[in-house]
């Protein structure tokens, strides 16, 4: 099962997270591929989407994890 969580805009980190942001008139919901804090308490975010915000520090958005794969070892073909 994915695991939701709500965190702060400082807090992102790029990777296969699904990112939420919810902006009036449209949600993001993309991965972050750059996360970037600028002076001023300020973060910009560039997305798989092709998207590029800027969000205040602060604000909370949605990150929502893939559960993690279980690795199997495979089996060798009978001789």
């Amino acid at each position: 099962m994915a695991t939701l969580r709500i965190i702060p805009a400082s807090a992102l980190t790029p990777g296969l997270a699904t990112i939420i942001v919810s902006l009036p008139g449209r949600t993001i919901r993309s991965c972050a591929l750059m996360v970037q804090a600028q002076p001023h308490g300020v973060v910009q975010v560039a997305f798989a989407s092709g998207e590029v915000i800027t969000l205040m520090a602060r604000t909370m958005v949605g990150r929502i994890e893939a559960p993690p794969t279980s690795a199997r070892p495979r089996r060798s073909p009978a001789a």
